[in-house]
């Protein structure tokens, strides 16, 4: 048996709403949430905002699933039911009505309200317009004559049957009461067969599992938009709380586990959102997930993992990529900041048990980043340019070393100390070399101009009087 819950998800129409369209269904769906919450406590008020709703020409789309466009995504989808709300504020009222004749109003208007919202396919309204018919004959059988009883006949309480029970609980499982529901059987049902009572129990336990899979899967939807740990911190605060809303606990009657982790982990995605606690964090909830199907392949798992990678993934690269340019002094601090973030995955690693292969992918991409440190060139130590005059004629071993400084600094990966001795000795050798070639101090400068604004970045010539007076005016030519 399909549970009546599946029955109006799958039976309720789906519509969709336009980004031209959205501001006045945003604030449609805003008044028809804020009436929700008053249906059985300022039931005039809720009754007035949703007849304003009911009655408002610009909003055709009503009785179904609304879905509305903001950007290039949908909002999660809203029952949006004013119908149906109105006649469940009237059926409050009528059951605090003072006088019959109120009560029977309330109740008719509610009957042609819910008689509208069954005719537009909104089944989970056929229960509300059941009891509410019955609550009318009810009331019409108390206003008639009753008919003298025999004398003799006895008085014995009326017998609750399991239909009766049935009608009521699929009323509690409409409204998504399903503790309630499930705690029938024993409030109500004492008198009924084991069986009978068990079959309650089951409709209401298998009810709050279908709904608790589809919420979940809307849930894990909605997650699954968040591609970064920074555009999780990019939401306001109503976005947040949309993204993550889950079911409350109140009304839930069976364990489930990816509902019970989620709403363990609430919080932490609220610190995370909030740059209360890293994006880091997300690692303990992955964790957490990681037995909830076999071998950690499930969506929640990924879904904290990959947020968390991504994060300590950025968070390196943005610090290496300092690294390459800094000086020994911010270059240590930074490379200790490396490594904790990379200490904080490899324990979350550790702890796993059995480790998915987009893991160890993930664990090899971070590794490799924060190998790439960058290293100290010891060919240049106790170089000064002596070996290329030893020889004639001088300008070939000028030109060689020039070379092989050139493809050491295209290899990359040299710190910055390195680089700065090395378009030091660049600049000297190409120098030297123009001058022997007969070129005068000037066009000495502009050829090796591209040279020394590479050294200027690098923070310039350590020692500009190294090489003599003549290497020094070269290098002053920049400022």
């Amino acid at each position: 048996m399909i549970p009546a819950l599946m029955l109006l998800l799958l039976c309720q129409d789906n519509e969709y709403v336009q980004k031209l369209d959205k501001v006045k269904y945003n604030l449609a769906v805003r008044s028809c949430k804020e009436a929700e919450r008053k249906l059985d406590s300022d039931e005039a008020t809720a009754i007035e905002r949703l007849t304003r709703i009911i009655e408002d020409g610009d909003l055709p789309k009503k009785e179904c699933t609304l879905f509305v466009q903001q950007t290039d995504a949908y909002d999660p989808p809203y029952a949006f039911l004013p119908f149906q709300y109105r006649a469940r504020a009237r059926m409050s009222l009528a059951a605090k009505a003072a006088s019959s004749a109120e009560k029977k109003r309330q109740l008719e208007e509610a009957v042609r309200d819910l008689e509208e919202s069954v005719k537009r396919n909104v089944r989970s309204s056929a229960s509300f317009l059941e009891a509410a018919k019955a609550d009318l004959q009810k009331l019409a059988a108390a206003s008639a004559p009753a008919a003298p009883a025999p004398a003799s006949a006895p008085r014995d309480p009326p017998a609750v049957t399991l239909a009766a029970l049935r009608t009521k609980q699929a009323q509690l499982l409409a409204e998504n009461r399903f503790q309630s529901a499930r705690l029938l059987a024993d409030r109500e049902g004492a008198g009924l067969p084991d069986a009978d009572r068990a079959e309650l129990v089951s409709r209401a336990e298998k009810a709050c599992r279908s709904f608790l899979t589809e919420e979940m899967r809307r849930f894990r939807g909605r997650v699954q938009q968040v591609a970064s740990v920074a555009d999780l911190r990019a939401m306001t605060k109503d976005e947040f709380e949309v993204t993550f809303e889950l079911p409350p606990p109140a009304e839930i009657a069976i364990a489930h586990p990816a509902y019970d982790w989620a709403r363990r982990q609430a919080g932490v995605f609220a610190d995370v959102w909030a740059n209360r606690k890293p994006g880091a964090a997300l690692l303990a909830a992955a964790e957490e997930a990681a037995p909830l199907e076999e071998g950690g392949e499930n969506p929640w798992f990924r879904i904290c993992e990959g947020l968390a990678y991504r994060d300590l993934l950025g968070e390196i690269e943005r610090r290496m990529a300092s690294i390459a340019d800094a000086p020994k002094a911010r270059r240590d601090p930074l490379n200790a900041e490396v490594r904790e973030r990379l200490g904080t995955w490899t324990a979350f690693v550790e702890h796993l048990g059995t480790r998915a292969s987009w893991v160890e992918e993930h664990s090899k991409a971070l590794r490799a980043l924060v190998d790439r440190q960058p290293r100290e060139l010891a060919e240049l130590e106790g170089e000064d340019l002596r070996s290329c005059f030893e020889k004639f004629p001088v300008e070939p071993g000028l030109r060689a070393l020039e070379d092989r400084l050139r493809k050491f600094d295209a290899a990359g990966g040299l710190t910055r100390e390195s680089r700065r001795k090395l378009y030091e000795l660049v600049v000297a050798a190409r120098s030297f070399r123009l001058f022997l070639e007969g070129k005068g101090e000037e066009e000495v400068c502009r050829g090796v101009r591209d040279d020394l604004e590479t050294l200027a970045k690098v923070g310039g010539a350590a020692d500009p009087d190294r090489f003599g007076p003549r290497i020094r005016r070269v290098y002053d030519s920049l400022r």
